[in-house]
């Protein structure tokens, strides 16, 4: 395959030629072996053919020059050599071509980014499908016990107190099972508790941050604090099993602060980011003893029951506290497992990356002295 090379040269002598070379892995003279001097045109411009190569070579040469029909390397300027001058030529095939290589480089990184957004994707469909399942076991669960144990336990609870109403008012058994009728509903109040704590959040149509709302109203009166709940940015749709699991480890913090921080106020913020869900529980009460945070309190799963459900959610726990300094406990979970519909195509997060745009405020509901919105 042929092409032609040009070019001027300045302050020649008369008799001076030009001896062109391509390269293609060594030196090859141009255009023919037989053929390998372009003489100098009056105007002092030059003009051949050439096969194609990567580098072309215009060497000025004198009279009695014998050029080599291949070399590894060009000759230096120098007795026969007058000048030698190069520039860059066409690759022979299109692979060899810079744009080319570009191209192949770019397509290279956009199947390594497709096939990796591909293996997330699998990851996160296994992964709310464990959650899902996990979620109708739990539900399941829930129903039996109540349906069977706690219904049980309720029925014999009635039985004995209509067993205890039939005893004279003087009789010593009467205060036995009034104590006995304390402990069985101490033990009922802690079941519905347990089918409370199997069972889903509820409706999501309404967020996280509504169910969580609602926890106040599972206390007395006097265990209230005042209390809200505080959202940033635009609320996206949770993953079913993400939010009932998020709202798992926001129910447990809650409680441990109504319950047991002697809190004066208790504050949730329900934060949705770019990046993923944030969510903080935080009281001023009084603390967490050392001991107790780092190994929880015996009989009470609360604290590990947290980390183990956000261990499984692949998210991060964080609980901060001190002596009479408050508690607060932090949850956050990756956006590629919390939110439905995350992956956007790959050119439109680069844009959102490269223009990032100002997403919703801060909206807030909650109580004050106990009272709800």
């Amino acid at each position: 395959m042929f092409g032609s090379v040009e070019g001027r040269v300045s302050g020649a002598r008369p008799g001076q030629r030009i001896v062109l070379y391509a390269r293609s892995g060594a030196w090859y003279v141009q255009p023919y072996v037989e053929q390998p001097y372009t003489e100098i045109r009056p105007d002092s411009t030059w003009r051949n053919k050439t096969h194609l190569g990567t580098e072309y070579a215009a060497l000025l040469v004198e009279p009695d020059y014998v050029p080599t029909p291949i070399a590894d390397a060009l000759p230096n300027p120098g007795g026969a050599v007058a000048a030698v001058a190069t520039t860059e030529g066409t690759p022979p095939f299109v692979w060899q071509r810079r744009w080319f290589r570009y191209a192949a480089g770019l397509a290279l990184l956009l199947a390594l980014l497709a096939l990796y957004r591909y293996h997330l994707r699998q990851l996160t469909r296994q992964l709310n499908i464990r959650f899902e399942e996990r979620l109708a076991e739990r539900t399941r669960i829930a129903q039996e016990l109540h349906d069977t144990l706690l219904q049980g336990v309720i029925s014999a609870s009635m039985q004995l107190h209509v067993a205890a109403d039939g005893l004279p008012a003087d009789s010593p058994a009467r205060a036995r099972l009034g104590h006995v009728q304390r402990l069985m509903g101490q033990v009922i109040e802690e079941g519905r508790n347990a089918v409370r704590g199997l069972r889903s959040a509820g409706d999501d149509s309404r967020g996280v941050e509504h169910a969580l709302s609602q926890v106040r109203q599972e206390f007395a009166a006097g265990e209230q604090a005042d209390f809200r709940v505080v959202v940033e940015g635009r609320p996206k749709a949770l993953q079913p099993a993400v939010r009932d699991e998020v709202y798992r480890i926001g129910h447990e913090a809650l409680v441990n602060a109504f319950r047991h921080a002697r809190a004066k106020s208790i504050a949730v913020e329900v934060e949705y980011l770019a990046n993923g869900l944030r969510v903080l529980v935080s009281d001023d009460g009084v603390g967490i003893d050392p001991e107790v945070l780092r190994a929880g309190r015996d009989g009470h799963w609360g604290l590990s029951g947290m980390r183990e459900r956000a261990e499984r959610l692949g998210a991060r726990l964080t609980v901060r506290s001190r002596a009479s300094a408050g508690t607060e406990v932090e949850l956050t979970v990756p956006a590629r497992v919390a939110f439905q519909n995350q992956a956007p195509p790959f050119p439109r997060r680069w844009f959102a990356r490269l223009y990032p745009r100002k997403t919703g405020g801060k909206r807030s509901s909650g109580t004050e002295n106990g009272g709800a919105e």
